[in-house]
């Protein structure tokens, strides 16, 4: 039977987690959840492969997943409002931030994620050490979403690399121009996600097992951040010439950051991380007074990059549930005076409520991820995040 769109925003975290990540549109207007895989050059593909695989992911993810000729597997979901790709996959992302609030402690959400993004499609590299899947959506909202649930995340996002093909020579002169990857390091990816779900993709599970010795270490790639935000920031959506492409590439330094070259570090803690992230994604306009003041006499210029600088405000306070609401849907970039306003007693309430409320309006998710947090008890998100800070 076919799920509707109603249905599956309804469904489990770990369902809605493999829809955003491997969904497309099909002919007759639908939804597809799509897996799909050929034989390896590593090991021998069984006849009935797919078919197992087939009834794995059904399992796992309560989804009617079927075979379509030799390679495809997929589910397909009604589109019963007639909405595009981004509508829904918006809807799906909503539907996945709510659940993150609601987690328990001990929900092995790395792996959740891993698996939801690399089991269903994607392939090896072992001399890199790498598995690698394509990037399918990649629009600027797309994007943003994708990346925030990687902050969710705690040791994933340190194991992730992007590979973005626009920069290559090649791909401007039409020689492979294939899409971006998101790769992720093969010996981690075995030990923490391929070792706890063996069964969903047996093949590949397979491949990983009879190559055990070429899997590599256990890495870290620091530059995964650095680079997302240089591909939404310079490269999405544009069609570069080749000095373009010899400049960004000098910018971006590739051989600095190349995984070859990479160090391992250690892990940042969730919160640099994800205010790391704000800090520079984020536009440099001050959410509580806006433009109602020259920023020049309300804050100042930072030395190392000539911005102003803004405080990142966690608009229902870490304090409140410090791993709940470290997530970016509830950041916004404040002024210092903004900021300061907003300390418990500092200024009248009538103030402190209107800074709120144009916090609220700055950004849909903001409003959103309030709203889900503030059960039953209070007139209005304003009055909630008010009261927050006594």
């Amino acid at each position: 039977m076919i799920k509707n769109i109603d249905s599956v925003l309804t469904m489990p975290l770990d369902t809605l987690l493999a829809v955003y990540f491997n969904t497309v549109v099909n002919n007759s207007n639908n939804f597809e959840v799509i897996s799909s895989y050929r034989a390896s050059k590593f090991l021998p593909l069984d006849s009935d492969s797919h078919l197992k695989t087939a009834e794995q992911l059904s399992n796992k993810y309560g989804l009617n997943f079927s075979l379509r000729g030799n390679s495809i597997i997929f589910s397909e979901i009604n589109n019963n409002y007639g909405w595009t790709l981004d509508n829904f996959l918006n809807a799906i992302y909503e539907s996945i931030i709510i659940n993150l609030t609601r987690l328990p402690e001990d929900y092995p959400l790395d792996a959740e994620i891993a698996l939801a993004l690399f089991i269903f499609r994607g392939s090896v590299d072992f001399n890199r050490s790498l598995y690698a899947v394509d990037w399918k959506n990649p629009t600027k909202t797309y994007l943003n979403n994708f990346f925030k649930l990687l902050l969710s995340s705690d040791d994933l996002l340190s194991r992730l690399n992007l590979n973005f093909r626009e920069l290559q020579p090649q791909f401007i002169a039409g020689a492979n121009q294939r899409n971006t990857q998101i790769r992720v390091n093969l010996r981690w990816f075995y030990d923490h996600v391929i070792l706890k779900y063996p069964y969903i993709n047996k093949y590949k599970t397979n491949i990983l097992v009879s190559n055990a010795e070429y899997l590599g270490e256990s890495r870290t790639y620091p530059s995964f951040s650095e680079r997302l935000i240089f591909y939404k920031q310079s490269v999405l959506g544009r069609s570069l010439t080749q000095p373009e492409i010899e400049s960004l590439r000098k910018e971006l330094d590739f051989s600095a950051l190349d995984i070859a070259n990479c160090p391992d570090n250690t892990f940042a803690i969730r919160n640099q991380k994800i205010v790391s992230f704000a800090r520079e994604a984020f536009e440099d306009v001050c959410v509580g007074c806006q433009h109602l003041y020259d920023i020049a006499d309300r804050s100042f210029k930072m030395a190392r990059n000539d911005r102003y600088y803004f405080e990142i405000h966690h608009v229902i306070p870490f304090a409140h549930n410090q791993a709940t609401v470290d997530v970016l849907d509830n950041l916004v970039k404040l002024c210092p005076i903004c900021h300061r306003a907003l300390a418990p007693g500092r200024a009248y309430p009538n103030h402190q409520k209107a800074i709120i409320e144009k916090i609220l309006q700055s950004r849909s998710e903001v409003s959103a991820f309030v709203v889900s947090m503030m059960g039953q008890d209070y007139k209005s998100p304003v009055d909630y995040v008010y009261d927050l800070l006594k």
